[in-house]
């Protein structure tokens, strides 16, 4: 699996992805899966979280969720500095999901399937998405990540069955 085989995923897919990689990395480490959720209309009001990872126990360390709750906002398309700081502050006001990730030492991920970054370019996008929450009251309390087409195949990689159920979704399956 490539980062250009992510890039074939249409959101409702790429975001089922995210959903199927937090819970195999609880179930691998042997941890209740029960507090990851994601789901209905890939379209309908979710205040900034496709993905929320909600566990009483610390993820997994091979896991890329970061902390016990983690946010995930999940876009097929690029998103360059100007889009996270549309999608983190709409209107110029950051979203009460993130506040609410702040005030529980939580994370917020962008995933970006459209996004192909170096590491210049990554770091512009995270640097956005902290110019975002710097005025924030316990802004220091959250812990920002951003995943392109890369990271997210890595992820994958990590987990053979997930591995077959891309290619399923993107038209490659294997014979035999």
């Amino acid at each position: 699996i490539t980062g250009d085989d992510i890039a074939l995923l249409d959101d409702a897919k790429l975001r089922e992805l995210i959903g199927l990689l937090c819970e195999a990395d609880y179930r691998l480490a042997g941890l209740p899966t029960k507090g990851i959720t994601w789901g209905g209309n890939q379209d309908a009001r979710d205040g900034g979280l496709d993905v929320v990872v909600r566990s009483d126990t610390p993820p997994p360390q091979s896991s890329l969720i970061p902390r016990s709750i983690t946010g995930f906002q999940v876009k097929k398309s690029d998103m360059p500095r100007n889009k996270i700081l549309i999608e983190m502050k709409p209107k110029g006001i950051l979203r009460e999901s993130i506040k609410a990730l702040m005030q529980e030492c939580g994370a917020y991920i962008i995933v970006s399937s459209g996004a192909n970054t170096t590491e210049p370019s990554f770091n512009e996008r995270t640097d956005a998405m902290w110019e975002a929450v710097s005025n924030a009251p316990n802004h220091q309390n959250l812990y920002l990540d951003f995943l392109d087409r890369g990271r997210i195949a890595t992820w994958v990689r990590s987990h053979p069955s997930l591995i077959l159920w891309v290619r399923n979704k993107i038209g490659r399956q294997l014979t035999g």
